[in-house]
C-alpha cells in the first residue's frame, strides 16, 4: 500500500481476508478501500459495500467498536435531498445502531449514548418508543460485555501461531481460550437465532486458531460443533454447516497439521458418516503417501474402514498393501488376525496370519504376547505351550522376561504343580544366564512372590516386599492379601509421617500478608495470571526492561531439564572449578600470623573518624576542667 502496488494488495486481500478473521486486518481493508477508491464516481457505493462486508464477518468482534463507529459516521455523512431519501438514511443508521446494541462490544455504553442522542435528534416524539424497544437488548449486551471482558482477561490475541512446545504460557492461554469458547456456547446474549449463536461460537474458534493453528484439539472441537449443529439445526443451515465442517477439516489437514493422523482419521469418519465413502478413502490414501510418518496405524484404521464399507475382502486387500510396506510394524498382523477371527469367524485364517507375522517378529515380545493371548482364549493349551517353547528358544535372553512371566502365569492357571515348578526352574536358569539381568532379581523368594500374586493381590506385606527388594515394593497401590492389617498399618504410617512433617515445617504468618489485587492493564514487568496481572520483583522487572521482548526471539530453544542435567553430571577440571573469594581482611590477617597478638594489638592504630573515642575524650576534658 505504501508503494502503491494496489494489484498485489488486492490479490493478498482476496487470498487471506476470508480465512483470517482478524479485526485489524479487516480495518486495514476498509482503510484501503477508502483511500484508493475515493476518486471513483461510485465511491460511496463501493465504500458502503466494504463496510457491510466487514461488519458482516467481524462485526461481532469485541474490539470492533471503532469499525461500527466509522460505519455509522459514514452513513451520517451522506448528503440527501427529499424526505424519502432522508427516511432511508435514518433507517439505515438506526439499523446499524440496533446491530451494535445487540452485540457485546468494548465501550458499548458510549455507543448506547450516541444512539439515544441520534433518536432524540431524529424525532423527539418517537425517541422514547424506539429507545425502549431496544433497551432490554442493550442491558443483556452490556452485561455480556462485562462478562466477556472478565472472561478474556489475560488473553494474548496477537500471539504468533507456532508448533506447540507445551510451555506453561501456552497451557494458560489455551485455558483462557477454552473459557471464552465455552462462554460463547452458553448463549450469553440470549439470542433466539440459532444461526447467530453458531456464528458467534465459530468466530471464537477462528480467533483461537489464529494463535494456535497447530493445536489439533481446537480444530476438532470446532468441526465437531458444526457437525452437531448440522444434525440438530433447521434444514435451512443443515447442509451449509456440514460443508463448513468439511472445510475446517480440509484446512487443518492441508496446512497446519498435514502430518496429523488424528485429524485425518476424524475427517475420514466425518465423510463416512455422510456416506461419502470415496472422499473418506481418498483421505486415507493421501495420508499413506506421506513418507515422514509411521503408516502402521493408518493401515489399521484404513483396513477397519474398508471392512465397514466394502466388506472383508476389501480389508484383506488393504492388509496385503500393508505387508508390502517395509515401514509397517507387527500391529498390522495382530489387527488383521483378530479381524478375521471376530468378523469371518475363521480360526484357521487368523492362525495363518499370526504364524506369518511370527516369521518376521519372533523376537518382538509384544507381538508374541498378543499371539499367546489369542491362543489362550481359544483354550488350545498344547499349541500355547509349543509356542512358548518355540519362541523362548530363539528370542534373545534380554527380551524374554515378559514371556517367561506369561509362561508362569499360564501354567499357574491351566497346568499342574509339576509343570509349574518345571517352568519356574527354566525361567530361573534363563535369568541367571542373562548377563544384563540383576542377579538379585533371580532369588527364589522373589519368584515365589510372583507365583502367588494375582491381579494386584500380594501374598505378603509391603514391609516384607521392601526387605526382599521386590520390584512391586515401589508401587503405592498394593493390596495385601492378609486382610486389613496392611491397610491399617499404611494409614497409620501416613498419619505419623504427616504429623512429623507438619511439626517440622515453619509456616508463614499470613496475618501480615497483603491481599492479591491484580491489575487489569499489562506492561513491562507484569506477569499474566487468571484475573489480571501482578508486578514481578524489582530485580526481575529491571532485567525484563533491559532485554528484548520474547517476540524477538525465534530460537534455538534450550531444553532446561537437559541443560541442568548436563551441568550436574559434568566433571569440571580443578583449574576451572570456582573457589570461595578471598576477603581482604582475612588475607592481611593470614600474612601477619607470625607476629604475636600483643604486637598486633599495639600496632593497630584507631581510625581517624572514631565517634565513640571522640566523645570519650570530650567527656574527660570536661571533667578535668570542672
Amino acid at each position: 500500500m505504501r508503494n502503491r502496488n494496489y494489484e498485489q494488495v488486492e490479490e493478498l486481500f482476496q487470498r487471506c481476508l476470508m480465512k483470517i478473521l482478524n479485526i485489524d486486518l479487516w480495518k486495514c481493508y476498509v482503510t484501503y478501500v477508502r483511500e484508493t477508491k475515493s476518486s471513483l464516481p461510485n465511491f460511496r457505493v463501493k465504500m458502503k459495500q466494504a463496510y457491510d462486508f466487514a461488519v458482516e464477518h467481524v462485526g461481532i468482534d469485541f474490539h470492533s467498536t471503532t469499525l461500527w463507529a466509522d460505519y455509522i459516521n459514514f452513513l451520517k455523512s451522506e448528503a440527501t435531498s427529499g424526505s424519502y431519501a432522508e427516511t432511508q438514511k435514518t433507517n439505515a443508521i438506526r439499523k446499524a445502531y440496533h446491530q451494535v446494541v445487540m452485540t457485546p462490544l468494548m465501550n458499548i455504553e458510549q455507543m448506547w449514548r450516541d444512539y439515544c442522542n441520534f433518536e432524540q435528534m431524529s424525532s423527539k416524539a418517537a425517541a422514547k418508543r424506539n429507545i425502549d424497544a431496544v433497551s432490554r437488548t442493550y442491558v443483556h449486551s452490556k452485561r455480556a460485555s462485562a462478562e466477556l471482558e472478565s472472561c478474556t482477561r489475560g488473553l494474548i490475541r496477537g500471539a504468533t501461531s507456532v508448533p506447540l512446545l507445551g510451555t506453561v504460557q501456552e497451557i494458560q492461554q489455551l485455558k483462557i481460550w477454552k473459557q471464552f469458547i465455552a462462554w460463547e456456547k452458553r448463549n450469553p446474549t440470549r439470542t433466539e437465532s440459532n444461526a447467530l449463536l453458531v456464528k458467534r461460537v465459530l468466530y471464537a474458534y477462528e480467533q483461537c486458531l489464529l494463535c494456535y493453528s497447530h493445536c489439533a484439539e481446537i480444530w476438532y472441537e470446532a468441526a465437531l460443533y458444526l457437525q452437531r449443529a448440522s444434525e440438530t439445526g433447521n434444514t435451512q443451515f443443515k447442509e451449509r454447516w456440514a460443508e463448513e465442517a468439511a472445510m475446517l477439516y480440509e484446512r487443518a489437514t492441508t496446512i497446519s497439521l498435514s502430518n496429523s493422523p488424528l485429524l485425518h482419521f476424524a475427517f475420514a469418519d466425518f465423510e463416512e458418516s455422510r456416506l461419502k465413502f470415496d472422499k473418506a478413502e481418498a483421505i486415507y490414501k493421501k495420508l499413506l503417501e506421506k513418507k515422514d510418518i509411521q503408516p502402521t496405524l493408518v493401515f489399521v484404521q484404513y483396513m477397519k474402514f474398508s471392512r465397514r464399507t466394502e466388506g472383508i475382502k476389501a480389508a484383506r486387500n488393504v492388509f496385503k498393501q500393508a505387508r508390502e510396506d517395509p515401514r509397517c510394524s507387527h500391529q498390522i498382523y495382530v489387527a488383521a488376525a483378530l479381524m478375521e477371527y471376530n468378523i469371518s469367524k475363521d480360526k484357521a485364517i487368523a492362525y495363518k496370519i499370526f504364524e506369518l507375522g511370527l516369521k518376521k517378529f519372533a523376537d518382538d515380545p509384544t507381538y508374541v504376547l498378543a499371539y499367546l493371548d489369542h491362543l489362550s482364549h481359544l483354550n488350545e493349551d498344547n499349541n500355547t505351550r509349543v509356542l512358548f517353547e518355540k519362541v523362548l528358544a530363539t528370542m534373545p535372553a534380554e527380551k524374554t522376561k515378559e514371556v517367561w512371566d506369561k509362561y508362569v502365569e499360564f501354567e499357574s492357571n491351566v497346568g499342574d504343580l509339576a509343570s509349574l515348578l518345571k517352568v519356574e526352574k527354566k525361567r530361573a536358569a534363563s535369568m541367571r544366564g542373562n548377563s544384563k539381568m540383576d542377579p538379585s532379581q533371580c532369588r527364589e523368594a522373589l519368584l515365589l512372590v510372583d507365583r502367588y500374586s494375582y491381579l494386584g493381590l500380594i501374598p505378603c506385606s509391603e514391609t516384607e516386599l521392601k526387605v526382599m527388594e521386590h520390584p512391586c515394593a515401589a508401587k503405592v497401590d498394593l493390596e495385601p492379601a492378609s486382610g486389613s492389617s496392611g491397610l491399617q498399618s499404611t494409614r497409620a504410617k501416613d498419619t505419623i509421617a504427616e504429623t512429623s512433617l507438619s511439626g517440622n515445617i515453619s509456616r508463614p504468618d499470613t496475618s501480615h500478608m497483603l491481599p492479591f489485587r491484580p491489575s487489569a492493564t499489562s506492561g513491562v514487568g507484569m506477569n499474566a495470571v487468571p484475573g489480571g496481572h501482578f508486578p514481578l520483583p524489582s530485580e526481575v522487572a529491571y532485567l525484563m526492561s533491559r532485554i528484548p521482548p520474547p517476540q524477538c526471539f525465534n530460537g534455538p530453544f534450550v531444553n532446561l531439564n537437559e541443560l541442568v542435567h548436563l551441568i550436574k553430571t559434568s566433571d569440571l577440571p580443578s583449574s576451572l572449578a570456582p573457589g570461595p573469594p578471598d576477603r581482604p581482611g582475612k588475607k592481611r590477617r593470614a600474612e601477619g600470623r607470625d607476629d604475636s597478638d600483643d604486637e598486633t594489638q599495639s600496632s593497630t592504630a584507631p581510625p581517624t573518624n572514631d565517634i565513640y573515642r571522640a566523645r570519650q575524650q570530650k567527656r574527660a576534658h570536661t571533667v578535668n576542667s570542672s
